[in-house]
């Protein structure tokens, strides 16, 4: 019963880490490329202000929540054993925050956010 609890804290840690870091990811990539994808965005009708603002939010915050979730959720990953681990998931949710955080240290993220 008490594995099964902690197999389910490291599913949600892990998801969670690996979703939130991939669409920082997106989100950061369309800001440093200049895409337009903010402007597009922005044309839709009624919601289109939100989601911009969701994701400034998303972005801004996961400086900070991306670092903290990844440290609680490596521990889970080494020290809970699950019948069936995803490995893809599992190499997925190391990697992607890796990369985002190498890739904001190396474009110098508080002057591309400014």
């Amino acid at each position: 019963m008490k594995n099964k609890l902690l197999v389910v804290l490291k599913n949600i840690f892990m998801y969670t880490t690996l979703i939130w870091s991939s669409v920082m990811l997106i989100s950061y990539l369309s800001i440093i490329f200049e895409l337009p994808v903010f402007l597009l965005i922005s044309y839709i009708p009624l919601v289109g202000d939100f989601i911009i603002e969701v994701l400034e939010f998303l972005v801004l915050f996961g400086i900070w929540g991306i670092p903290i979730l990844y440290i609680i959720t490596i521990p889970y990953i080494l020290v809970v054993k699950e019948d069936n681990p995803n490995k893809r998931i599992t190499l997925s949710t190391i990697i992607v925050p890796l990369v985002l955080i190498v890739l904001m240290l190396a474009t110098n993220f508080l002057e591309v956010l400014a």
